[in-house]
C-alpha cells in the first residue's frame, strides 16, 4: 500500500496467516470506532471510470449478503491508485492454520464445516453468485462457527483483484476445468473445491500430489484421490462417497447444486445420529459381498486386510475361497441381521441413561447434541415418571444452557443481532462481569431470574444467570462502587497507551462508555473516557510525515 488512512479508516496492521503475502489489514473506522478488515486491490490509475462503477456496484450487492457463514462486507472505497472493501473483523484462526497444529479435524467437526460451508454456497448461488475457489486460508473460525471470507461478485472479470503468483497448494483446490481454463468458475467447480477443502480437512492430505505448479495441474485432470474412509477408518460411508461425488473429474457426474448437497449432508447426520453406522458400513460399500466390480472388489478387499486377487488371463478360477462359499455368506448375513435388530432394538431406561452418560462424558458439542436429540429427549417422552427422570431433566437443562451459550458468544463475536430478551440480558450482565464489576454483574444476572423464571422460552439463559450468580458468591462479592473500578480501568488504558499498546487502550474507554454511559453517578469518569476517544481519534487524523 502502504498508507496510514484509507478514507474514513486508520489503517494499523497486516491480517492473515502469511502477513507478507497478504493484502488485508486490520482498520479502525475513525467515525464509528469499529475495527474492521479491509481488503486493498492496487490498480494503475485508479482504474477506468467504468471499472470504478462496476465495483461500486458489486459492493453495495456484497452489502446486502447476509448470512451466519458469510462474512459481512459493510462497503467499500477508493483512494488515489487503491480500491477497498471493509468488512467484518473476525478475530480467530483460519481453518488452514487448525490443519497445521492439528493434522486433521475429526469427521464430526468436518460434518458441522460441511453444513455451514454449503449453507453458505446455496445462499450465494441463490443470488447467482459463484464463489470461485474455496480454500482453508479463507475460512475462519467464529468460535467454533466457520465463516467464509473473500466473497466477490465477479471474480474472472473484476479489474480489482489481487495478482500475486499461486503456489502449488492452491492449485490442488482448482476443479478440472478451472485448471484447462482459469476463469471458468461455475456451480459445479464451487462444489469441487468444497469437497477438496472437506477431503484435506478430514484426511489431512491434499486431494493430489505435486510439488510444482504444473505438475499438480496435470494431477488435478487425472489423479484420482484415496478415497477418505480407506485413510480415516471412523469416516462414515456416506460422508466418504458425498465428498468423493463432489470431486467428480466431469462436473455433470457431481451434485446438481449446493442444495443437493445440503440435503446429503442431513442424511448424513441423520443415518450417524441413527448408531445404524456398524451395520451399514458393513452392508454398504465395505464389504465384498455386494462388490461385483473386480477393481472395487480389489479395493474392498485391501481394506478388510486381504490382498488383492491376482488371475491369470488364462487361468479358469473353478472353485472359490472360502470367503465367498454360500454358507459363508449365509453365516454372513445372519451376522448382519443380528447387529441391524441389536441396532434397531428399543433401549430401557438404563440403557439409554447409559449411552447419554458415554456422550456426555465426550464434552465436545457433536456429542453433547447427540446425547440431547438421541436420549435426553426420548427419555424424557418415553419415561416421563421413570427412575432416571429427574437426571434427564437436569442433563437436558445443561446441554441446552451450553448451546444458547455457545450460541450467544457466536454472535457477539460476529456481531450478529441477540434474538430475544434473554440473550439481551445474559450479554449485557456477562459484559460487566468480563469488565470487572462482579457487583454490578451480580444484580445484572439476579434481574434475570425475576424477569425471566417463569418463561420457558428463557430457561436456558436464566440457568446461565443461575450459574454465574452460585460462582460469583462462591468466589466472594467485594462491595465496591462502580467509580473505583472505572478509575483502575482508565489508569490500565494510561498504561497501555504509553507502551504504545494504542488498541488495548482504545477498547477499555470504548467499553467504559458503553456500559456506564447511562449512569449518572460515573458521568465524570464517563465524559473523560469520552474525551480520550475523541483526542485519540485526532491523532489518528494527522497524516504521517
Amino acid at each position: 500500500m502502504p498508507r496510514s488512512r484509507l478514507g474514513p479508516l486508520a489503517v494499523e496492521t497486516k491480517l492473515g496467516d502469511h502477513p507478507s503475502r497478504s493484502s488485508v489489514w486490520r482498520a479502525i473506522h475513525v467515525q464509528l470506532k469499529r475495527a474492521v478488515a479491509v481488503k486493498v486491490f492496487a490498480s494503475p490509475f485508479g482504474g477506468t471510470p467504468e471499472a470504478r462503477s462496476a465495483f461500486a456496484a458489486e459492493w453495495e450487492v456484497l452489502k446486502q449478503i447476509q448470512h451466519p457463514a458469510i462474512v459481512r462486507c459493510y462497503g467499500g472505497g477508493f483512494e488515489e491508485t487503491d480500491a477497498y472493501l471493509a468488512h467484518e473483523l473476525i478475530e480467530g484462526p483460519t481453518l488452514a492454520s487448525e490443519l497445521e497444529r492439528r493434522s486433521r479435524l475429526p469427521w464430526e467437526s468436518v460434518l458441522d464445516l460441511a453444513e455451514a460451508l454449503t449453507g453458505a454456497l446455496e445462499s450465494l448461488h441463490e443470488k447467482e453468485i459463484v464463489y470461485g475457489v474455496f480454500q482453508p486460508e479463507k475460512i475462519l473460525f467464529a468460535g467454533l462457527s466457520p465463516v467464509l471470507i473473500d466473497v466477490r461478485v465477479d471474480r474472472a472479470n473484476t479489474l480489482y483483484r489481487t495478482n500475486r503468483a499461486v503456489d502449488p497448494n492452491e492449485v490442488t483446490f482448482w476443479s478440472p476445468e478451472l485448471v484447462e481454463n482459469a476463469n471458468a468458475f461455475s456451480v459445479h467447480s464451487d462444489l469441487y473445491s468444497l469437497g477438496a477443502v472437506l477431503y484435506t480437512a478430514l484426511t489431512g492430505r491434499s486431494v493430489v500430489s505435486g510439488s510444482s505448479v504444473e505438475e499438480v495441474r496435470g494431477n488435478v485432470r487425472y489423479e484420482t484421490p484415496q478415497s477418505p474412509a480407506s485413510i480415516v477408518m471412523e469416516c462414515p460411508v456416506w460422508l466418504d462417497k458425498l465428498i468423493m461425488q463432489m470431486l467428480e473429474k466431469d462436473p455433470n457426474d457431481r451434485p446438481y447444486g449446493a442444495a443437493a448437497v445440503s440435503l446429503a449432508l442431513k442424511e448424513v447426520r441423520r443415518r450417524a445420529m441413527s448408531r445404524a453406522g456398524v451395520a451399514e458400513h458393513v452392508s454398504q460399500g465395505f464389504s465384498p459381498l455386494n462388490v461385483t466390480d473386480q477393481k472395487e472388489r480389489d479395493e474392498a478387499r485391501i481394506l478388510l486386510g486381504h490382498g488383492a486377487l491376482e488371475v491369470d488371463e488364462d487361468e479358469t478360477v473353478s472353485k472359490p475361497e472360502w470367503y465367498d462359499r454360500a454358507i459363508v455368506l449365509f453365516l454372513g448375513l445372519i451376522v448382519i441381521a443380528s447387529m441391524i435388530t441389536y441396532t434397531l432394538w428399543p433401549l430401557n431406561e438404563s440403557q439409554m441413561k447409559d449411552r447419554a452418560e458415554e456422550l456426555l462424558a465426550r464434552k465436545n458439542r457433536n456429542a453433547l447434541n447427540q446425547a440431547k436429540v438421541s436420549f435426553l429427549i426420548p427419555m424424557l417422552e418415553r419415561y416421563p415418571d421413570g427412575e432416571h427422570a429427574d437426571w434427564a431433566k437436569d442433563q437436558l437443562d445443561q446441554v441446552e444452557m451450553n448451546q444458547a451459550e455457545h450460541l450467544l458468544k457466536v454472535k457477539l463475536k460476529t456481531n450478529l443481532p441477540l434474538s430475544n430478551e434473554g440473550e439481551r440480558l445474559y450479554a449485557e450482565a456477562y459484559e460487566f462481569e468480563k469488565f470487572g464489576d462482579v457487583t454490578t454483574a451480580l444484580d445484572r444476572y439476579r434481574s434475570m431470574e425475576t424477569l425471566l423464571a417463569d418463561n420457558e422460552t428463557y430457561k436456558p439463559f436464566v440457568n446461565l444467570a443461575r450459574r454465574q450468580i452460585a460462582s460469583i458468591e462462591e468466589n466472594g462479592v467485594e462491595q465496591g462502587e462502580a467509580a473505583r473500578i472505572i478509575q483502575t480501568k482508565l489508569d490500565q488504558a494510561e498504561e497501555a497507551l504509553q507502551n504504545g499498546n494504542s488498541i488495548a487502550a482504545r477498547k477499555i474507554w470504548y467499553s467504559i462508555v458503553d456500559l456506564y454511559g447511562n449512569n449518572g453517578n460515573v458521568a465524570t469518569l464517563v465524559s473523560k473516557a469520552q474525551k480520550l476517544i475523541a483526542d485519540n481519534g485526532v491523532q489518528e487524523e494527522e497524516p504521517t510525515k
